[in-house]
C-alpha cells in the first residue's frame, strides 16, 4: 500500500525553503543624511578708519620738577606733598650763608678794579702810565663786574617759586639737606583744565599712521564716562628704553575732577581711512593675534579662509585682507565643519 504525503507536510517544506532564502539575502545599510545646517551673512564693505589703540597716563601740560641753580644746604622748605600752591608763591630757600660771602667778595673786587682803573686813566692823562695798563685796568674792572652780576644772579636763585596755580606732587628733599644745583627739589603740577594731557607711548607703526590733530576716545578706570581730546605732539624720536614714541592728547573741556596719574585708555582715530570687510565675532574661530579663520559657503560646500583681522568693535570684526564684499560667510555651525563640507543653508 502507497503511503501518502499530507498537502501540510508540503507547506511547511515551502514555508522553510522561502525563510532560508530570506536569511541568505543581504541587508541594505540604513541611508543618512551628511549635509550639516548652517546660517550665513554677507559680508559687508565699508571704509573705516582702523582705530589706534594705547594706553598712558593723565599729567598736567604745564608740569615742573623745580630745583635750585646752585648747590647748597636747604633752609626751608615751605610746603608738602599735595598742598595747592599759587603761581609766584616761595617754596622752599637755600641757606645763604656761603652765596653772601661770595657776593661780598665780590663787591670789593668790583670797587677795587673800579678804583685802579680811575688811577691808571689819571697817570694815563699825564703821561706816566701807558696805554696797555690803561687798557688792562678798563678789562679788568668789566671782568670785575660782569662776576658781579653772576653771583648777584645766583644770590636770586637761592629761592624757588611756583610756576603756575597746582599742587605739589612730590617734595623729594628736606630742609637740611644738601642739594647740588639742577637737582629737582619740588615736583609741581598745574590743575588748570585746558592743561590736562595724556601721555601715551606709540609703536613706529602706528606713529606713522598719525599726523597730530587726530580725534581721540579717553576712558578712565575711575570713570565710565568717555572722554574726548586731540593728538597734540608727536615725539620725532622714541624712547631710548621702551623703544615708542610718545604722544601727548589734550582733553577737550571737562567737568569731571580730574587727577594727575589716572590710568587711561586711549582710542586714536587716524585721518586717512581704509577699506574693510564687516563680519560678525561669531564667525572668526581659530583666532591668534591679527589673524583668523572663517568658513565661506562656496555652493553647497564650507570653504575655510585666513581672514586678517583690522580690529574688533563690539559684535563686530573689520577684515583687512582674505575675503570680498558680499562672500557669505557662515556664521553658525562653523564648529562642525571642516575644508569642503557638505552644507545646508538654513533660515
Amino acid at each position: 500500500m502507497k503511503a501518502t504525503t499530507h498537502p501540510i507536510i508540503y507547506a511547511y517544506v515551502l514555508a522553510a525553503a522561502l525563510l532560508t532564502a530570506a536569511c541568505k539575502e543581504e541587508k541594505k545599510p540604513e541611508q543618512t543624511d551628511d549635509t550639516i545646517p548652517v546660517k550665513i551673512i554677507s559680508s559687508a564693505a565699508l571704509t573705516q578708519a582702523q582705530a589706534v589703540e594705547t594706553s598712558g597716563l593723565l599729567g598736567s601740560e604745564n608740569e615742573a620738577r623745580l630745583s635750585f641753580k646752585i648747590g647748597g644746604i636747604i633752609k626751608d622748605m615751605m610746603v608738602k606733598e599735595g598742598d595747592k600752591v599759587r603761581k609766584g608763591q616761595l617754596l622752599a630757600t637755600l641757606n645763604t650763608t656761603e652765596i653772601a660771602a661770595q657776593m661780598g667778595q665780590a663787591e670789593e673786587n668790583f670797587l677795587k678794579a673800579q678804583r685802579d682803573a680811575r688811577r691808571v686813566q689819571n697817570l694815563y692823562r699825564d703821561s706816566v702810565a701807558t696805554k696797555e695798563q690803561l687798557e688792562n685796568t678798563q678789562t679788568a674792572l668789566v671782568l670785575a663786574e660782569k662776576q658781579l652780576d653772576i653771583v648777584k644772579f645766583n644770590l636770586s636763585q637761592t629761592k624757588i617759586f611756583s610756576t603756575a596755580d597746582g599742587v605739589v606732587m612730590q617734595k623729594l628733599q628736606n630742609a637740611g639737606e644738601q642739594v647740588q644745583g639742577g637737582t629737582p627739589v619740588l615736583h609741581i603740577s598745574s590743575t588748570s583744565s585746558s592743561d590736562w594731557v595724556v601721555k601715551c607711548g606709540l609703536t613706529d607703526k602706528d606713529w606713522a599712521r598719525l599726523k597730530g590733530g587726530e580725534k581721540a576716545e579717553i576712558n578712565f578706570d575711575a570713570y565710565s564716562q568717555t572722554f574726548t581730546g586731540h593728538v597734540k605732539t608727536l615725539a620725532q624720536v622714541s624712547d631710548p628704553v621702551s623703544g615708542l614714541y610718545q604722544a601727548e592728547i589734550t582733553l577737550d573741556k571737562a567737568a569731571t575732577k580730574l587727577a594727575s596719574g589716572l590710568f587711561a585708555k586711549v582710542h586714536i582715530y587716524p585721518k586717512e581711512k581704509t577699506s574693510m570687510v564687516s563680519v560678525p565675532v561669531d564667525a572668526l574661530i581659530e583666532g591668534e593675534n591679527d589673524s583668523a579663520f572663517v568658513f565661506v559657503a562656496e555652493g553647497n560646500k564650507a570653504q575655510k579662509k585666513r581672514v586678517k583681522i583690522a580690529f574688533l568693535d563690539g559684535d563686530k570684526a573689520f577684515i583687512l585682507a582674505g575675503i570680498d564684499a558680499g562672500a557669505r560667510v557662515i556664521r553658525e555651525g562653523s564648529a562642525y565643519l571642516a575644508e569642503g563640507s557638505v552644507i545646508k543653508v538654513v533660515q
